[in-house]
Order: structure tokens, then C-alpha cells, then sequence
């Protein structure tokens, strides 16, 4: 899978630092951040690269999200400041390689579920990172290669079933 280009790196840090800024910012616990963050409208902006294009500080964010969900103290999980940071970057970094919505990279990948690949992601390449999280899932991005092993599969069985049938 090719590197991020340099527009895609920009998203994934502005992401990635607001989710930092999270821990100081927001009252909730960071699990309840991160779902609110990835359904919001703001999300939705990153997902269509406006974000890029709007002159909307963290501040703003932060604003934006406590008028859409309201304020919370909900939860006490607090992630560190580089766990957040990855988090948040590998979240945007997902989205764009697999070309997700953050809804959907989100339903893949809850908050409790993606802070486990921290521990060794944080390690790793970005893209490597990511490609090595969808994999551990079995996400296939390319329907037609998902068909083709769906295809040999069908024929395995026929030839099993049918022995007389050479293989192709």
C-alpha cells in the first residue's frame, strides 16, 4: 500500500492532535470522546477533507461537540496523551487507505478495541499499522479479490465432489 501523501498526513495529524487535546479538554472519558468525535459532524468533515478548508480551531471542535452531545462526565477511562494521538491518527489513517467513513472505520474499531492494537501498532509504520489491524479483522478492501477466493473455494469443493474433473 503506497504512503500517505502530504494533504493526508495533515488530516491525520489535525485529527490526531485534537484527540490529545481531548484528555485536557473534555470531562468524559476518552472511550465516550472517541465515539462522539467519530459520529459527529466534524468527522464528517475530515471524512470529505473540508476540515482542511474551514478555519475551525481545537476550540471550536470542542465546542461543536459539546452543542451536539452536550456536556458529559460520564466514565472514568482516561487514555494517555500518545495513546490518544495515535488513536486518533490511526483512525484517520484507516479511513482514507480503506476509503471508510469514520462511522464505519468506528464500527470496526471501537475505542475499546483499538487501544489493544496500541501497544505494538505504535510501533509499527502508519500504513503498516493499519494494514496489520484491518488484516487481524480479515477485511477485505477488494471485492473482486474477496471473489476470486470466494470462486476457489466453490471450485475445490466441485473438484472434491467431482474427481474426475481435472483442476484448472
Amino acid at each position: 500500500m503506497r504512503p500517505l501523501d502530504s494533504i493526508e498526513i495533515k488530516l491525520c495529524q489535525l485529527q490526531a492532535k485534537i484527540f490529545e487535546a481531548s484528555i485536557e479538554k473534555t470531562k468524559c472519558s476518552s472511550p465516550i470522546f472517541i465515539r462522539r468525535f467519530m459520529f459527529s459532524s466534524v468527522a464528517k468533515s475530515f471524512d470529505d477533507k473540508k476540515y482542511l478548508f474551514q478555519s475551525t480551531s481545537e476550540d471550536d471542535v470542542f465546542d461543536m461537540l459539546e452543542e451536539r452531545y452536550g456536556e458529559s462526565e460520564y466514565g472514568k477511562i482516561k487514555y494517555t496523551g500518545d495513546q490518544m494521538y495515535w488513536i486518533g491518527y490511526i483512525y484517520r489513517c484507516i479511513s482514507i487507505k480503506y476509503n471508510l467513513s469514520s462511522k464505519a472505520v468506528y464500527e470496526l474499531f471501537n475505542a475499546k478495541d483499538i487501544v489493544k492494537h496500541y501497544n505494538i501498532g505504535h510501533t509499527f509504520d502508519i500504513v503498516q499499522a493499519a494494514e496489520r489491524m484491518m488484516e487481524s479483522i480479515n477485511y477485505c478492501s477488494d471485492i473482486g479479490e474477496k471473489s476470486l477466493d470466494y470462486m476457489r473455494e466453490l471450485i475445490k469443493a466441485d473438484a472434491k465432489n467431482k474427481p474426475h474433473l481435472k483442476r484448472v
